[in-house]
């Protein structure tokens, strides 16, 4: 990829925090040490974490601020029950709002922004790179695209109309509109990111995609080779036996009943959980009768969670989703700590078993798995004899994979 003035745009960027956020800063990092001209166009306000960034912002900050304040505050363990109750109401309404009318999804106000801005845009970038979720961001590139007649590269995080559980918008009154909408661009498109080899089939037989337009681009992450020497000097053999979860619930796609009824119920008293979940997502842990070994931490800062992930786990916990069409960056990022890692598979067709034999820190179980198991593959880091597998996690997840890509 010769040296080019790149526009990514990406409705979500830092400060903001998602797994399309942490990819693409790094993807970014990487395209400006090779000597590319990014520029980034978002509707997350900026701050001085993006300072060293080209930036071009164009948004809404104080209904941004309102919007985040009160996702926030409605999680805040801290805020007084009434006062809670008045948060979680007001995000209630509006989730009821934009899931039923919204379209393409909750962004779709960026696409106005976007379009009244557009002559202040340049029209002399080389490619145009544009990053779901949301989906709005496709159609606001979609208009610049239109404009400048360049290059238009598509990333897409996880499915849009063909989305099978929990959709982006009301599938009832929008069903024809965002196929239509989507054929169209993947038609328009020069080339299109999938994560994952299943997502592309499936993209790929629905809207029958021309095949040299289609590319892999797992989630990605650098490795640090502190982190990989933190978790190898890590005591393993210390009791109880510490497993950490990081990330939230959504219902039908991601939830613990399964692993807490088939393997954690099993594991016995050595066993400690650590659930760092929002407080929405508490409600799958109701039913458990004895929760002296569940212990509930709000979310936290990426920073912080990854230094807790290396300093106070045995084991770092991911639980797959209900259908192979997304595929969760969240165990990736595990395995680049070099740390022990389990992955629950609710499904025999999971996307993550594509990977299990290249890193002997991945462990994929199921509801078939026994404690022995467990404590069997345990034994390789208590033992000392454990080595990481850089070479396949380059090849794979490093950033390097995609950049080369990017014809």
């Amino acid at each position: 990829m010769n040296n080019q003035k790149i526009l990514l745009v990406s409705h979500q960027f830092l400060p903001h925090l998602s797994p399309r956020t942490t990819r693409w800063k790094t993807l970014v990092d990487k395209l400006i040490e090779t000597g590319h001209d990014v520029t980034i166009l978002t509707g997350t306000s900026p701050d001085k974490s993006v300072e060293n960034y080209n930036i071009l912002y164009f948004g809404n900050k104080k209904m941004s601020t309102t919007m985040n304040s009160i996702r926030k505050d409605s999680n805040n363990i801290d805020n007084p029950s009434i006062k809670k109750i008045v948060y979680n109401l007001l995000k209630k309404v509006y989730r009821f709002l934009f899931k039923n009318f919204a379209w393409p999804d909750y962004a779709m106000f960026w696409i106005f922004t976007i379009y009244k801005n557009k002559k202040r845009i340049s029209k002399e970038f080389d490619s145009i790179i544009s990053v779901s979720l949301p989906f709005t961001s496709h159609v606001c590139a979609s208009i610049l695209v239109k404009q400048s007649k360049t290059k238009w590269i598509m990333d897409i995080g996880d499915p849009f109309s063909l989305k099978l559980q929990s959709p982006e918008n009301n599938k009832i009154l929008y069903s024809f509109l965002n196929k239509f909408i989507e054929k169209k661009y993947y038609n328009k498109a020069d080339q299109i990111f999938f994560t994952h080899k299943e997502v592309l089939d499936f993209h790929q037989n629905k809207f029958k995609i021309e095949n040299s337009k289609l590319k892999i681009g797992h989630p990605i992450f650098e490795i640090l080779n502190e982190n990989i020497l933190l978790a190898n000097e890590y005591n393993y053999n210390k009791l109880p036996i510490n497993i950490g979860y990081f990330g939230i619930f959504t219902d039908k796609i991601r939830e613990p009943f399964n692993y807490i009824n088939n393997i954690a119920s099993k594991l016995g008293d050595e066993f400690n959980h650590y659930w760092y979940i929002n407080e929405e997502s508490k409600k799958y842990f109701t039913s458990i009768q004895n929760q002296n070994n569940h212990i509930f931490e709000p979310l936290i800062p990426r920073e912080e969670a990854v230094k807790k992930m290396i300093d106070n786990f045995h084991i770092l916990l991911s639980i797959g989703n209900t259908n192979k069409y997304q595929l969760p960056s969240k165990v990736i990022e595990y395995i680049s700590l070099g740390k022990p890692v389990l992955h629950y598979a609710e499904i025999h067709t999971d996307p993550m078993y594509r990977f299990e034999d290249l890193f002997d820190n991945l462990q994929i179980i199921n509801k078939d798995t026994d404690k022995s198991d467990i404590d069997n593959y345990l034994k390789m880091f208590q033992n000392h004899s454990f080595e990481f597998n850089y070479d396949s996690f380059i090849e794979n997840f490093g950033s390097n994979s995609i950049i080369k890509e990017l014809n």
